[in-house]
């Protein structure tokens, strides 16, 4: 069964805006703050009634209160609820996509804003999924929604509680395990990455852990200028992916 969700409201303009009109279906109601009035708002506004999703006006300390004291920007959406997806979905349609299959694991990132960002990248690059584990990470908040700007709605996001064993499922599948190493790897475009791939991100503190990183066959690093520690887990799935994704095209 698919587990239940963590969040259910969405915030800020551009992922309200991406939600409306991508999936007006899950909008259960649009909450504005009073008073608030722009092009952008009206827009957004134009969006709900269009989908027929109830809209109410409320107080900015409601709003507040609902988004964690997060930038919300004075409009918040109330879905009918994010499900995590079966991690048994993600393997299916990686098996289905064959040698292009891609599938992000996010090794307990703790940040949400990093968190969404790494989605949306994930999303973006075309990949099947990505894999969160349940504890000691960051889950899908309302941070996380909102930094990744949409992309949800696109990419089906699996929490387990093993990341190690949905690693092995995934390299059972025919993925090959990439880790983002922090040092002692070549960077990815010395490597040829156009094999079906698993790829795995560190945590902001403690990197990706040694059991996963024993069970990637390959490795890459990012070099980096002198006195430069890591980058950001975000930037660095960013890159890598789209280093894949660069191989893959051409």
């Amino acid at each position: 069964m698919p587990q239940t969700k963590d969040q259910d409201v969405v915030i800020g303009r551009r992922a309200v805006s991406e939600a409306l009109e991508q999936a007006p279906a899950r909008a259960a109601e649009l909450l504005l703050a009073k008073g608030e009035k722009s092009p952008a708002l009206g827009r957004i506004l134009d969006l709900a009634k269009a989908g027929g999703v109830k809209v109410r006006r409320v107080d900015r300390a409601k709003l507040d209160a609902l988004s964690g004291r997060a930038n919300h920007q004075g409009v918040a959406l109330r879905l009918a609820g994010y499900t995590y997806a079966p991690f048994a979905q993600i393997v299916m349609a990686c098996r289905q996509a064959g040698s292009s299959a891609l599938v992000v694991l996010a090794d307990h990132i703790q940040d949400p804003h990093n968190l969404g960002a790494v989605i949306r990248s994930t999303a973006a690059a075309g990949a099947q999924g990505l894999v969160i584990p349940k504890d000691r990470a960051c889950p899908l908040t309302p941070a996380a929604a909102k930094a990744a700007a949409g992309a949800l709605l696109r990419l089906p996001v699996a929490r387990v509680t093993n990341l190690s064993q949905a690693l092995s499922e995934l390299q059972e599948a025919g993925l090959w395990g990439l880790a983002a190493a922090t040092r002692d790897a070549p960077p990815p475009w010395e490597l040829d990455l156009k094999m079906p791939l698993a790829l795995v991100i560190g945590g902001e503190h403690k990197g990706i852990g040694p059991g996963i990183l024993k069970s990637c066959e390959l490795k890459a690093s990012l070099p980096l200028a002198q006195g430069s520690e890591s980058l950001n887990a975000s930037v660095a799935a960013g890159v890598l992916l789209f280093e894949i994704v660069r191989q893959r095209s051409v």
